[in-house]
C-alpha cells in the first residue's frame, strides 16, 4: 500500500467521527395499531432550505438529509414507499398508537426537526464511505 494512502484514510476516519455525531429516532409503521421505534446514534442530520420558483411564486422548501454510515443502518426499514415512516432528530421516547395526540402527524408537529421519508439513496455498494442517505420533509 502506498504510504500516502494510509495517511488519507486516517484523516478520513477522523473527519467521519466528527461529522456523524447526531442521534435520530426512526418510526416504522408495522400495522394500523403497531409502530416500531428505533433510536440510532452516530448519524448526520443536516437541515436544508431550497428556494423554488413556480409560475412566478417563490417559496422556500425545508427538508433534511440524514446520512447513516456503515454500521448504523443494519436492520432498519428505510423506504420512501412506506408513506407514514418518519425520522426525528434526537432520541425520542414518544409512543405512536394512532390515537389522537399520539399519531405521526402529532409527532411531526411536536418536533420541528422531523419529517416523513421522501427518498433513499443507497450507497452500501461503494468502496469507501458506505452509507444510506435519506431525505425527510
Amino acid at each position: 500500500m502506498h504510504p500516502h494512502m494510509a495517511v488519507r484514510n486516517g484523516i478520513g476516519r477522523c473527519v467521519l467521527v466528527a461529522l456523524f455525531t447526531d442521534t435520530v429516532t426512526v418510526y416504522n409503521k408495522i400495522s394500523d395499531s403497531e409502530w416500531k421505534r428505533t433510536v440510532i446514534n452516530g448519524v448526520q442530520w443536516a437541515d436544508k432550505k431550497e428556494k423554488k420558483n413556480e409560475n412566478g411564486k417563490v417559496s422556500i422548501a425545508r427538508y433534511a438529509s440524514v446520512t447513516f454510515p456503515e454500521g448504523t443502518y443494519d436492520g432498519l426499514l428505510l423506504e420512501p414507499s412506506r408513506e407514514e415512516d418518519c425520522i426525528i432528530c434526537g432520541a425520542v421516547q414518544d409512543p405512536v398508537t394512532g390515537a389522537k395526540g399520539q399519531r405521526v402527524s402529532d409527532l411531526l408537529k411536536k418536533y420541528q426537526k422531523s419529517g416523513t421519508i421522501q427518498s433513499v439513496n443507497d450507497n452500501r455498494d461503494k468502496d469507501f464511505l458506505k452509507n444510506i442517505k435519506v431525505v425527510v420533509a
